[in-house]
C-alpha cells in the first residue's frame, strides 16, 4: 500500500511538472488561432472559438521562404564546420600521443569559462576588417569557432573505446585517418546524433550574432525575421501573428528531434552526460 502511494505521488508530481512545462506552448499554439480581440481579452481565453487559420498565411508573408532558407543555411554551415571540427580533433587528442597534447586541452577547456557576450564586440571587429559583414561566411564562421564543447565532448567519447580496436587497425597497416575514418567514426554515430542535434538548436536560436552580421534580406533568419512582430511598429497586426510565426519557426526543431531522438538518447547515455 505504501508502495502504490509512493508511485501515485510521483506520477502526480510528474504530471504536474508535464502540464507547467508543456503549458506555454499549448498557450502558443492556442493564441496563433485567435483573433486580436480574443488574444488581448481579460481574463484572457486559453481557446480560438473560431480559429483564424489565416494567421499563418500572413505570418509566413513576414518570414518568407528566403529567410526559411537563409535559417537552414547557416544552421547546416554551423554544424557541418562543427563537425569537421571537433571529430578529428577529439580523435587526436584521445587517442594519438604527442608532447604537448596536456597543455593543448588547455586551450579547448579556457574558452568555456569566457562569457560569450565578452567576446562578441572583439569577434564582430575581426568580421568587419575581414570584410563578412552582411554574408553567409561572416555569420557562420564565428560560431563554428566556438567548438570548445565539441572537442571536449568527442575526446571523451574516443578516449572510452578501447585501445585494442585502434592497435588492431594499426597493425593491419591502417594509418591514422584510416582508423579515424573506418574504426572510429562508425562507432561515434550516436554521440555524433546527440550533438548534431543539440547545435543544431542552438545554431537556430541564435539572434544576437545573425541579428549583427546578416541583417539584410538576403542573410536574414528566422528568430531575426520573427522579433520584430512584438515591436511597436507592428502593433497595427494581431500579436496572433507573432504567435503564429513562433510556431512555424519551431516546427523544423521539432521535426529534427522527433526524428533524431532515437540517436540522441543512444548519445546522451553512451557520452555520460545524464
Amino acid at each position: 500500500m505504501r508502495i502504490g502511494r509512493l508511485y501515485l505521488g510521483r506520477y502526480t508530481a510528474i504530471t504536474l511538472v508535464g502540464v507547467v512545462i508543456a503549458f506555454p506552448l499549448y498557450y502558443l499554439l492556442s493564441g496563433s488561432l485567435m483573433t486580436y480581440g480574443e488574444i488581448v481579452s481579460y481574463p484572457p481565453k486559453f481557446f480560438a472559438s473560431d480559429p483564424q487559420w489565416s494567421n499563418y498565411a500572413t505570418a509566413f508573408s513576414f518570414l518568407t521562404p528566403r529567410t526559411i532558407g537563409n535559417t537552414f543555411i547557416f544552421v547546416f554551415g554551423v554544424l557541418a564546420l562543427q563537425l569537421a571540427i571537433c571529430l578529428p580533433a577529439g580523435f587526436a587528442l584521445a587517442k594519438i600521443k604527442f608532447r604537448g597534447a596536456g597543455f593543448l586541452l588547455v586551450f579547448f577547456v579556457l574558452p568555456i569559462f569566457v562569457p560569450t557576450n565578452l567576446i562578441l564586440i572583439p569577434t564582430y571587429i575581426v568580421t568587419f576588417k575581414l570584410g563578412l559583414i552582411g554574408t553567409f561566411l561572416g555569420m557562420i564562421l564565428p560560431i563554428a569557432g566556438q567548438a570548445s564543447v565539441g572537442v571536449l565532448l568527442f575526446r571523451q567519447f574516443f578516449a572510452g573505446l578501447p585501445d585494442g580496436l585502434m592497435d588492431a587497425a594499426r597493425l593491419d597497416g591502417a594509418g591514422w585517418f584510416q582508423t579515424f575514418f573506418r574504426v572510429a567514426l562508425p562507432l561515434a554515430r550516436p554521440i555524433i546524433a546527440a550533438y548534431s542535434v543539440v547545435t543544431f538548436l542552438t545554431a537556430w536560436n541564435l539572434y544576437i550574432w545573425p541579428l549583427l552580421t546578416g541583417p539584410g534580406v538576403e542573410t536574414r533568419v528566422l528568430t531575426v525575421a520573427v522579433a520584430p512582430l512584438a515591436q511597436t511598429q507592428y502593433a497595427v497586426s494581431s500579436p496572433s501573428i507573432g504567435f503564429a510565426a513562433a510556431v512555424i519557426s519551431i516546427v523544423p526543431v521539432l521535426v529534427v528531434f522527433i526524428a533524431f531522438q532515437k540517436w540522441f538518447t543512444k548519445g546522451v547515455v553512451g557520452s555520460g552526460l545524464e
